[in-house]
């Protein structure tokens, strides 16, 4: 007798009561199965809808803010080709720009610092103060920093207004200039630091005195 013949006798011997218990049961079973089954296809399709709807908000929002990324883009493209000009000596640049409007600024150069990964960027800033400069003349100065071939700005600024003279100010600013190094210079710098880093570690085994047993 095989599997499916002793289910059917058994359940020829259920009464009518408890038939309808068992087809209850198992009509129960296939609706749960059934129910898992469509909950996980559901959730699958609703994910990658999901997926779909943030893709074409996504397209939307690109080609809504087209102008604006062009913009920044062509910003970033001429920083970028600024970066890669050598800046002038910063505390010579910044005097004579200065003297051309008429401003006497006091420098107070700062340490020259390194950025990127790979110390691809060179930064060097100075800070310069002006004892009662004319609004106008401040501004022109400002003006100029920014003008040139070479990426140098503005990163911080601090202004003290003079009572009773509202077109004189004691103002405090610092300027950066970056530069992009080369390739070759990335090269020759690495190089240079390695060196240093061998000469260290030669000079301390040097230093070490040797240890004898004594008898």
């Amino acid at each position: 007798m095989n599997f499916t013949q002793r289910i059917e006798n058994a359940y020829d011997q259920l009464a009518p009561r408890e038939r309808r218990v068992v087809v209850a049961l198992l009509f129960v079973v296939v609706f749960f199965i059934f129910s898992v089954f469509a909950f996980f296809i559901i959730d699958a399709f609703d994910e990658r809808r999901e997926r779909i709807r943030a893709i074409e908000d996504a397209i939307s929002l690109l080609q809504k803010n087209a102008p604006q990324l062009q913009e920044k883009q062509e910003s970033l493209g001429s920083l970028e080709f600024k970066a890669v000009q050598k800046p002038p000596s910063l505390q010579g640049h910044l005097d004579q720009l200065a003297t051309q409007v008429g401003l006497s600024p006091n420098f107070t150069p700062q340490k020259p610092k390194d950025l990127g990964d790979n110390q691809e960027y060179q930064v060097e800033s100075v800070e310069v103060r002006f004892n009662d400069a004319p609004i106008a003349s401040f501004i022109q100065f400002l003006d100029s920093i920014e003008k040139g071939a070479s990426l140098i700005l503005v990163t911080e600024i601090k202004l003290n207004t003079r009572r009773g003279q509202p077109d004189r100010i004691d103002p405090t600013i610092v300027v950066s200039s970056y530069y992009k190094r080369s390739a070759e210079e990335l090269k020759q710098l690495h190089e240079k630091a390695l060196d240093e880093k061998n000469k260290g570690k030669s000079s301390d085994s040097k230093d070490e005195k040797p240890v004898t047993d004594e008898i």
